[in-house]
């Protein structure tokens, strides 16, 4: 912003930073992946981590039902999640 151009009206908005990793929703049955993030509110966040999801676990997709549930494996329990709480994860693959 300058004295001439007190909106900075002359700039392009900045996007918001990317969230690392990608949705759950694209990895297949089968893959390996690890937690990067949660895009979520803290409500979202509190539950994941009360079912040992938080940053950096690794876990495996058993499978992407559509439209019906997402079932992961952590550490040997299987777990179901929506599909509006899979979307709201991100991993990396593992």
């Amino acid at each position: 912003m300058t004295p001439d151009d007190p909106a900075g009206a002359g700039h392009p908005p900045v996007p918001p930073p990317a969230a690392p990793g990608m949705p759950l929703l694209l990895a297949g049955p089968g893959q390996e992946v690890e937690l990067a993030a949660v895009r979520g509110g803290r409500h979202l966040q509190h539950r994941l981590a009360e079912m040992g999801l938080t940053p950096g676990v690794r876990f495996r997709v058993v499978a992407k039902g559509r439209p019906g549930p997402f079932i992961i494996s952590v550490k040997g329990v299987r777990m179901v999640l929506g599909q509006g709480m899979a979307a709201r994860i991100r991993v990396r693959p593992a």
